[in-house]
């Protein structure tokens, strides 16, 4: 093989590899995102208990102060009493006191139901709490996995670097820059293995006369369609081959 055909099969080896590490790095983003959705439920969850709960307090509160408020318009009903002349006077003050008193009674039974409701949402929320502790204590060890392994991908990739920078140095100029070129219109792929008489990159057929030369391995062959350039490999030494 054309020691330059050589170095750029490598190159490509590499560029192979950078690509899948990059793809592989641009999703763990998306992948934490998507790992605090479950903790956020259960953080949505707990918030909507919590919610609810003071919205009881205060309903509480509210029936509490509606029960004093009647309390006190009772007691200022009741005052009139000892001033009243006539019987008439007596049973309307009585009738006035019975209706304040049906209504505290109404007012009690709201609030005893708001009560019993609170005391039901209350003994449940130390669940909630806990569910949502344990998908937070969940996430953080995944978003640390996560860390550790886009660490551990950027590692690879700089490692793959300095292996590029190695063949670069051995590459003529020009191969490299054609090599750049194809590989930013060719979605990262610019050396394709022949296979028979297709194209590994693009699938179409290959001239005759490119495939003897390309077998030759004298000079480096481009595919005529997409332009790739072009390697073979023998089927004895598929083993051989540059990884």
């Amino acid at each position: 093989m054309n020691p330059q055909l050589k170095l750029l099969v490598s190159l490509q080896k590499i560029k192979d590899s950078a690509m899948v590490l990059e793809k592989s790095l641009a999703a763990i983003p998306g992948q934490i995102k998507g790992g605090a959705g479950f903790r956020d439920e259960k953080q949505k969850l707990l918030k909507e208990a919590q919610d609810e709960i003071d919205a009881l307090k205060k309903k509480r509160r509210d029936l509490e102060s509606a029960v004093q408020n009647e309390n006190d318009h009772m007691a200022k009903i009741k005052v009139k009493l000892p001033n009243v002349k006539t019987n008439k006077e007596y049973q309307a003050i009585i009738a006035e006191v019975d209706v304040v008193k049906e209504k505290v009674s109404k007012i009690e039974d709201q609030e005893l139901e708001v009560m019993e409701i609170l005391e039901s949402k209350e003994k449940a929320l130390p669940a909630i709490k806990k569910a949502c502790q344990e998908e937070e204590e969940k996430f953080k060890a995944y978003e640390k996995k996560k860390a550790v392994e886009a660490e551990r991908v950027k590692a690879e990739l700089e490692g793959l670097a300095l292996e590029r920078a190695k063949i670069t140095d051995h590459l003529e100029k020009a191969w490299l820059k054609k090599f750049d070129q194809l590989t930013k219109a060719r979605e990262g792929v610019a050396v394709v293995e022949l296979l028979k008489n297709i194209c590994g990159g693009c699938h179409q057929h290959i001239l005759p006369q490119t495939i003897v030369n390309a077998k030759i391995g004298k000079d480096i062959q481009e595919c005529s369609s997409c332009l790739r350039l072009l390697y073979w490999v023998e089927e004895s030494e598929e083993e051989q081959a540059p990884k």
